[in-house]
């Protein structure tokens, strides 16, 4: 997959120019395509890290390349369950333990923000990756669309505002 936005003949077109991310290959390519593109800051709404995509190694070399670049950056990391992450040694809790004043992790406390089911990513590019499911793959990605993301974003932020600190990821040795 050559990105979406791009010429590629695969993908299908949405409505105000997204695309439709079908399968696991295209979800890690839009992943780390919206972490390589990210400046400062990536938002991450998942449930439990996603097994099967935040740790296929082309994402995790693009986060792992984000978090030591050379500019301050932030990853804002929101989380369903911190138990069940911990219980499953993600390789991504790796890095989010070694990098703590990169990644920042807040647990969802509030009774509907516990009961959405969705997953996305986004970054202070207008590059955003969303799927209804966190569970599956299939969702709808576009790059350089701010006025798609930034509402992502709001919602995130407000998910954010109302969650806990999530310091039990933070502690190595688990």
């Amino acid at each position: 997959m050559s990105g979406p936005g791009s010429a590629d003949p695969h993908l299908r077109r949405l409505p105000g120019g997204a695309v439709a991310i079908d399968n696991a290959d295209e979800a890690v390519a839009i992943t780390t395509a919206v972490v390589e593109r990210a400046r400062r800051q990536l938002w991450l709404h998942s449930r439990v890290l996603d097994p099967g995509l935040l740790d296929a190694p082309p994402v995790l070399d693009a986060l792992r390349r984000f978090a030591t670049a050379r500019h301050d950056k932030q990853v804002r990391l929101i989380v369903h369950d911190a138990a069940a992450i911990a219980q499953a040694g993600s390789p991504l809790l790796g890095l989010v333990q070694r990098l703590p004043t990169v990644f920042r992790v807040r647990q969802v406390t509030d009774p509907i923000d516990r009961a959405l089911a969705s997953a996305c990513l986004l970054n202070d590019a207008g590059d955003y990756y969303f799927r209804l499911s966190g569970l599956r793959y299939d969702g709808e990605a576009g790059l350089a669309m701010p006025a798609r993301s930034r509402p992502l974003q709001d919602g995130l932020q407000r998910v954010w505002e109302r969650s806990r600190d999530c310091s039990e990821l933070r502690a190595l040795g688990f």
